[in-house]
């Protein structure tokens, strides 16, 4: 067992409240308890527990440019991921990339403006801005999963287009039962409660829409004692990953050529009684040396067109703002 699942285990068995981050490989977990006096804690901001701030004063409105991935290199690893979904190695794949960005603020200043059901601030690390649930787990121990895929612009027809899809309708379904067959490791009684439902994301210019389902199932008693089991068990998060898992993640690593980090991770807070975690997905990394990359993707299937793939990761290097106007150059 995982050193930090082990230390969610302890936790959880004392009703200890704590955040903590997964990344994608699994390789640097942390775990912040309650009351650390820790120095790089995050911020986050969850639908149930927002940031009480304040926010500093004198922030610059958000704005960014991409220095998107050339066409040539985005073919190559769609080939690859194409071949192994040709052979059979996997039915939906997630290819992401790291987009290079300029900004012209701070990731503290992002943090405060996106608008996100997650939002999330590591200093020196990251800033994410989550529309995407991991599970939840009530005080009752039911643990539910909303997976996001399939993604369009807010308008009637990319609406109706999307809904049509059969690209889309096989790789959401093939996301749900993925989900549906993880849960079913760690609950009894899981159902698929609601099926395809559309979710709103904001962005700076017209608004995305998302398709989601909800999938959930009963923990047994005394769940918090394994908390940090139930979550290693699930990981990495079906969404962006792909089924199934174990040869998905072999095409991923092959295409991607470069481990994801943090990005397509886990984001949690446990408040003693309940738990609430996103997929890190919308997410600002910053390097070392001061540079910024956006990173994004999406679902290839058999059916998945590169153009169609390649406009779709373009079109997801935006930040949802709740305040100020943000300019795409």
């Amino acid at each position: 067992m995982t050193t930090w699942a082990l230390r969610l285990n302890e936790l959880g068995t004392n009703r200890h409240p704590f955040f903590f981050v997964v990344d994608f490989e699994q390789n640097d977990p942390r775990v912040w308890a309650e009351g650390s006096d820790a120095e790089d804690v995050p911020r986050f901001s969850f639908r149930d527990y927002p940031d009480p701030g304040p926010a500093p004063q004198g922030m610059l409105p958000p704005k960014l440019s991409a220095d998107h991935i050339a066409e040539a290199r985005f073919r190559k690893a769609f080939d690859t991921v194409q071949a192994g979904l040709h052979r059979g190695d996997s039915f939906l794949t997630n290819l992401t990339f790291p987009v290079p960005v300029d900004i012209n603020c701070t990731l503290e200043d992002i943090y405060w403006q996106s608008e996100a059901k997650y939002r999330i601030l590591w200093p020196g690390k990251f800033v994410c801005f989550s529309p995407e649930t991991f599970v939840t787990i009530n005080a009752s121990g039911y643990i539910e999963s909303r997976p996001m895929k399939g993604t369009a612009l807010d308008t009637d027809k990319a609406r109706a287009a999307l809904l049509n899809s059969r690209k889309e309708i096989a790789e959401h379904a093939t996301i749900v039962d993925l989900i549906r067959n993880d849960l079913s490791q760690v609950a009894k009684k899981v159902r698929v409660t609601d099926y395809r439902y559309f979710h709103k994301i904001a962005t700076s210019r017209r608004g995305l829409v998302q398709t989601s389902s909800k999938i959930g199932g009963q923990l047994p008693a005394a769940w918090q004692n394994q908390l940090g089991d139930i979550l290693a068990t699930l990981l990495p998060a079906g969404s962006v990953s792909g089924a199934p898992k174990a040869a998905t993640l072999d095409i991923i690593r092959r295409a991607e050529g470069q481990p994801r980090g943090y990005y397509c991770g886990i984001g949690g807070y446990f408040d003693g009684t309940t738990l609430d975690t996103c997929v890190l997905i919308r997410l600002i990394e910053e390097r070392p040396d001061g540079s910024h990359f956006f990173r994004s993707g999406g679902g290839i299937t058999a059916r998945s067109k590169w153009e169609e793939e390649y406009t779709e990761l373009k079109a997801k290097v935006r930040i949802p703002l709740s305040v100020s106007q943000f300019s795409l150059h």
